[in-house]
């Protein structure tokens, strides 16, 4: 027969490891949002690193990626961008944000292309002065009426400005 006295070490040590371990489980599976002007929301997916931003949502198939979802690519600083569409199977709308989440550029319903070689020709965009790109399919009811010089929101637990700052002490 076990004593409380025998079960203590291992309910602190247990204790300890959930205290410790907890706040980073809490980090990776922290949803991410944003707010159009309607009030509607979107999750995010977040691209962060060079190996994400390149890989973007290449390969994945349709019923991977909801409608009500998004990727969300951070960069650094406010830059020129310009995307293309290699290995994707579902038409996109691609945002273009400034530092402050506004709109400087949108591109819908950009084709699909199953696959890396050409032709016929990967699709690519117009370049635009951006700091972050916002990608969801295509017509989706979130992006269907955004237009240039509309303000996203972003609503997620830890601000952007703190993501941004962990992840670049992470790297």
């Amino acid at each position: 027969m076990i004593t409380i006295l025998e079960k203590v070490p291992k309910l602190i040590k247990n204790s300890l490891i959930i205290f410790l371990i907890f706040p980073l489980i809490v980090w990776s599976v922290e949803k991410f949002a944003m707010e159009n002007p309607a009030k509607e929301k979107i999750t995010l997916r977040l691209a962060i690193t060079s190996s994400e931003h390149q890989k973007g949502l290449s390969g994945l198939k349709p019923n991977e990626f909801r409608s009500n979802e998004g990727m969300l690519f951070i960069n650094d600083r406010v830059s020129t961008r310009k995307f293309w569409m290699p290995d994707t199977y579902f038409n996109l709308d691609i945002i273009f944000l400034d530092d402050s989440l506004k709109i400087v550029g949108i591109e819908k319903n950009v084709p699909a292309h199953p696959g890396l070689s050409e032709p016929p020709a990967i699709y690519r965009t117009k370049e635009y002065q951006a700091k972050y790109i916002l990608e969801t399919k295509a017509g989706v009811k979130f992006s269907k009426k955004l237009k240039n010089g509309d303000k996203l929101t972003w609503v997620s637990a830890n601000s952007l400005s703190e993501i941004e700052l962990k992840t670049h002490q992470k790297q």
